[in-house]
């Protein structure tokens, strides 16, 4: 029976689209790509998520790619980047309801320290029951470290738990110690129908 959801945040709870994160800081055309490719990269997040470095060093790093002249965009940037960012349409209220019904709600997501930090800037995350997050436990997904964490700190047993991710990697991850996975696609009624069908709970979403 599955008793507790757990989302991933990133394209799962909000839309986490970097070129109008960079558009946040900046209109120019020049100045948005740079800005673009020096704070979110391939790879660039890698090291932050594992809480190996701390958000001064991210930023210091980041600098040494850009002109001067952008260096406090930069900073700009890396300071407000996960603020406002925008709800997946009909998430909030399938959250809602998952609660209502009896759920308990999970958050489960590769992101760095300086989020970790202030979680309490962004006023989806009061719906769930427990968050657990990369960079403090300096594991990522798909390793199995970070399931048994956040299982480990909420006694939660796999079984009981169905984890909703945007990354196949990362569901197949969850499966390997035993959580049922969903791969979502943006469609959030689709979700729905989903936990619906594999509910034995007494009311539905």
């Amino acid at each position: 029976m599955i008793k507790n959801l757990i989302f991933d945040f990133g394209n799962v709870v909000i839309q986490f689209i970097q070129a109008n994160i960079v558009s946040k800081v900046t209109t120019d055309p020049t100045e948005h790509a740079l800005l673009l490719e020096a704070v979110f990269g391939k790879g660039k997040f890698e090291e932050t998520d594992r809480g190996l470095i701390t958000a001064d060093e991210h930023k210091k790093i980041t600098k040494q790619e850009l002109p001067e002249y952008l260096h406090k965009k930069a900073d700009e940037l890396l300071e407000v980047w996960y603020l406002d960012l925008p709800i997946t349409d009909g998430m909030e209220q399938l959250l809602n309801d998952a609660k209502k019904a009896g759920y308990g709600i999970y958050l489960l997501s590769n992101i760095n320290i300086q989020f970790a930090e202030n979680t309490d800037k962004v006023p989806v995350l009061k719906l769930f029951d427990g968050i657990m997050l990369s960079s403090y436990v300096k594991h990522v997904k798909p390793e199995k470290e970070i399931y048994y964490a956040l299982l480990d700190k909420y006694n939660l047993k796999a079984e009981e738990c169905m984890f909703v991710d945007d990354r196949e990697i990362n569901v197949h991850g969850g499966e390997a110690v035993g959580i049922k996975g969903y791969l979502f696609d943006g469609d959030t009624k689709t979700l729905r129908d989903y936990i619906n069908s594999n509910s034995d709970m007494m009311f539905k979403i």
